[in-house]
């Protein structure tokens, strides 16, 4: 073989055509890009892959080879003697000698150390990135350490994680190999990584920056909390702030290599970069993904005043279908700061974090359904309009943009929407928001009428022909072993079940938009007519539904535990069992068995955060009926479903009465229309919810096993790996399986939600952007205020569940307080002596229930589960809205302790 010509193997980056330099790897066309478009790059050489392989050939057998081991069977131990052969052999001298002189040369320019990093021929690619697979080495302050840093590099390739990769994206015998590139180290002061696009949720629209003291390595390594911004593109203002803990710094040890030190309490709890550094890093995003035409992750450090850009690679995520394309808009800068932002009512269908699958899912869903429901009332809305948001991982709404595209509706007032709806900063949004002419709305009122009497004429019908759609879908779906489907037909599945949610949106947004316009119109009249007990009136109005969707597992359940009653073995055995272990077919053959397996076929497919898709449903973990059936039988008989229907249908003919005093006759048939109108899409959006909720659950049995196949092509995703892609990242890997490695993207996207999760909950309501977590503040108060949902004054314990494990020490009578009462968790209702929640509105799903059941509750009362804890008694007045805490529990926990 002809000794390779070493001048043209090892050359300054910047003298790279990045087009053909496929050999030099993917770090060093990266930086050679960067560095021709005059961006701020190190000084670098890049040794090309060519070396790598001519090494290789000289020092190993033909069966040690790279090429040989991608189609061979060998051990973790036979890889490892293999690397340590590459890296105890001496270096070609030709090639010694220019590396030494390229070292030199970086210590005349100025450096005074230098990072050895692998520069594979297959990483930093559109379709898979490889990060974090091979080796790179900082502060080498040496020749002979640089020398043996360039070894290891090439070693690396000799790692079970590297070899499964490669035989993944599939490579012939020259890409199985690596360039290096020695760079001038940046002994930065502040340090971090910057993503021209969100690599969570794929919105195009925001630039993610996450910055910490010292070196980077500590941010990508996982060592260091960082700060994490969100930067609106458009405007330039941040979406977001978080400021990390940052409780270390990685630093230039003075031997060589990295150390970790300390950082002061005061600095761990500001932000690591100045604002004239936030806003040149991001211009500098904006010219770098118009240079490369796409989004990029961009490793960053700043020196002094110098800002230095380290790589540049392509951002391995999906944009999400229907993502806001980001423009520059004629806004003021600081008009962001002014938005008023809530999870109040959106907050209850989906709370807490959600994973990057189920936001890519729900995002485009329900930006659809607002626009879909506004257009059903006349309204318009902007084309840039934004009106949902990610908080720190959580579902928001911009209560300021609803407002403005409501404020078209004559005389209907921000106050008038956040009493059905709940959320704050009522006085500011009263004052603020900008209102839009109502000429547009009333000359198509005549239109927006005709069409909403056509809907409702045929609406019915629209209803029935999609449920037998969907029932034949559901068994067809239900009817599939997904384990013996190949990728390309469950990846044909996946898209059946989309055009399903999209048929089941398309039917329950038409109930949304029609539920809204009424509501709209009843809220109005009431107000007019019944002035300040409007809303009470309304509340009592729409209770006693006695066919409520939402509310029948709650009343199936108490069926069943009546079935228990009759049956001894049955009902010993629930008793007898831990509800968290307790399982269906533990139960003897019989009744209640035959009615638990009935319950299950209903309402299998709901459970608590059943909008989260990574959210086991009651068939997986039933941990909460089980333990709500225990609460039945360890009580007495109360009072049946019968009796509590009859006793809220009393309540609402009670409401009725009153309405016909308080209207004039000519006008009191159009009102009990109208009120019959409102009535009716309520129970029609009840019972859509649960089929929405449903097909959630084909989303989510898809999930699980393309999670089964990523995890056998690689162990590192986890077992749970696809709720961490989103939709259309889920649709590449099952179309082109093993093709791009996703392990990666999954353990960073793991990491960022576990890190969400740890962080407190914003506050439901903010301006601008949620305060820093160093700011938030725990809330303690002798009384709560929130919103009426369901009338009654009640005093007694209180119980605080967060997780259906917990509801197993639950009491009947005790008062519960949840964060937010999804329908999930209604089963408990039924045995509880009132409800309090963070979040929710009277028109919540969770507030329905609760009248329904004529359980006494208060809801949106922002810090119940922060304020209150078990063993507190409190007075809830559910009329009023009002939770006062009478008597401190005795027993305190640990934390309260402790604090």
């Amino acid at each position: 073989m002809l000794r390779p010509h070493m001048p043209g193997l090892l050359r300054r980056v910047e003298t790279l055509v990045p087009r053909r330099a496929a050999q030099f790897g993917g770090k060093a066309r990266g930086l050679a890009a960067l560095a021709r478009a005059g961006f701020p790059v190190p000084a670098a050489y890049a040794l090309s892959g060519v070396a790598c392989e001519t090494f290789f050939r000289a020092n190993l057998e033909p069966h040690e080879l790279p090429s040989a081991l991608l189609t061979a069977d060998v051990t973790a131990t036979e890889l490892e003697a293999i690397a340590e052969k590459v890296r105890c052999a001496p270096l070609p001298a030709d090639l010694e000698r220019r590396l030494r002189d390229a070292y030199l040369s970086l210590r005349r320019e100025g450096a005074t150390s230098v990072a050895v990093r692998s520069s594979s021929t297959r990483e930093d690619q559109d379709e898979a990135s490889a990060a974090g697979l091979h080796e790179s080495i900082l502060h080498v302050r040496d020749e002979e350490t640089m020398l043996d840093a360039v070894r290891v590099c090439w070693a690396s390739v000799f790692s079970p994680r590297v070899l499964a990769y490669l035989r993944r994206v599939g490579v012939g015998d020259a890409d199985a190999v690596v360039g290096v590139v020695v760079q001038a180290m940046v002994p930065s002061d502040v340090a971090g990584v910057m993503f021209t696009v969100n690599p969570l949720t794929g919105d195009a629209g925001e630039i993610v920056i996450d910055a910490a003291y010292g070196l980077g390595s500590g941010i990508v390594d996982g060592r260091v909390s960082p700060d994490t911004l969100r930067i609106d593109k458009a405007t330039g203002v941040p979406r977001d702030r978080v400021i990390g803990d940052k409780h270390a710094r990685v630093v230039l040890a003075e031997e060589g290599g990295t150390r970790e030190e300390d950082v002061t309490p005061a600095d761990r709890e500001r932000l690591a970069l100045t604002d004239a550094q936030l806003e040149e890093l991001t211009q500098l995003a904006l010219r770098i993904e118009q240079h490369f035409h796409g989004p990029r992750d961009v490793e960053w450090a700043i020196q002094g005043d110098t800002l230095y850009l380290l790589q540049a690679r392509p951002v391995t995520v999906a944009l999400q279908p229907g993502t806001r394309r980001w423009q520059k808009r004629r806004v003021d800068p600081h008009a962001r700061a002014h938005l008023v932002w809530s999870n109040v009512n959106v907050g209850e269908a989906l709370p807490g974090v959600a994973t990057p699958f189920t936001w890519s899912i729900l995002s485009s869903f329900s930006e659809l359904g607002f626009r879909r429901a506004f257009g059903s009332i006349g309204c318009t809305v902007p084309k840039d309009a934004e009106l949902v948001g990610a908080f720190r991982g959580r579902i928001y709404l911009n209560l300021t943009e609803f407002m403005s595209i409501l404020s078209q509706v004559p005389g209907l007032r921000p106050k008038t929407i956040l009493a059905l709806g709940g959320g704050g900063e009522v006085d500011r949004l009263e004052a603020e928001v900008e209102s839009r002419s109502s000429a547009g709305f009333l000359a198509r009122l005549p239109w927006t009428a005709a069409r909403f009497a056509k809907e409702n004429y045929d609406l019915q019908d629209r209803i029935d022909r999609f449920e037998a759609y969907f029932a034949g879908e559901r068994q067809r779906l239900l009817s599939l072993d997904l384990r013996v489907l190949a990728s390309t037909p469950l990846d044909r599945v996946l898209g059946d079940v989309e055009r399903l949610l999209d048929a089941s949106g398309t039917v329950m947004l038409t109930v949304y938009g029609n539920l809204l316009s009424s509501v709209v119109a009843l809220t109005t009249a009431l107000r007019l007519f019944a002035k300040d007990r409007a809303d009470a009136l309304q509340r009592d109005l729409l209770t006693g539904l006695a066919d409520l969707d939402s509310a029948a597992p709650g009343l199936r359940l108490w069926y069943l535990a009546e079935t228990a009653r009759a049956e001894p073995e049955a009902c010993a055995t629930l008793l007898a069992a831990d509800p968290a272990k307790l399982r269906t077919d533990d139960l003897p053959r019989g009744p209640t068995r035959k009615a638990l397996e009935a319950f299950l076929e209903a309402f299998g497919h709901r459970g608590t955060r059943e909008a989260e898709i990574a959210e086991p449903r009651w068939r997986e973990d039933p941990t909460l009926l089980f333990a709500t059936l225990q609460i039945h039988l360890r009580g007495g008989r109360e009072s049946g479903p019968l009796i509590v229907e009859e006793r809220q249908r009393r309540v609402r003919e009670a409401a009725e009465a009153e309405l016909a005093k308080l209207v004039p006759a000519p006008l009191l048939p159009a009102f009990r229309h109208l009120l019959t109108l409102v009535q009716r899409f309520l129970r029609l959006r009840e019972r859509l919810r649960g089929t929405v909720t449903e097909v959630l659950g084909f989303f989510r049995l898809v999930a699980l096993d393309a999670s089964r196949r990523i995890a056998l092509l690689e162990p590192d995703a986890g077992t749970d790996g696809a709720f961490f892609l989103t939709l259309d990242e889920l649709h590449q890997t099952l179309r082109h399986p093993g093709r791009a490695a996703v392990a990666n993207r999954i353990r960073q996207r793991r990491r960022q939600l576990e890190r969400d999760r740890a962080l407190p909950d914003p506050p439901d309501t903010f301006v601008g952007f949620p305060p820093p977590v160093s700011e938030t503040h725990t809330h303690r108060t002798d009384v709560l205020t929130g919103l009426p949902a369901s009338s009654g004054l009640v005093e007694g314990r209180v119980r605080v569940v967060r997780t259906p494990i917990e509801a197993a020490a639950f009491e009947r009578g005790e008062i519960l307080v949840v964060g937010q009462a999804d329908v999930g968790w209604s089963p408990l209702f039924l045995v509880a002596g009132a409800v309090i929640t963070d979040l929710g509105g009277p028109l919540s799903h969770a507030s329905i229930v609760l009248r329904e059941y004529g359980v006494p509750a208060v809801v949106n009362v922002k810090h119940g589960t922060a304020t209150l804890r078990t063993g507190d008694r409190v007075r809830l007045d559910g009329d009023r809205g009002e939770v006062r805490l009478l008597e401190r529990a005795v027993v305190e926990d640990a934390a309260s302790v402790s604090a």
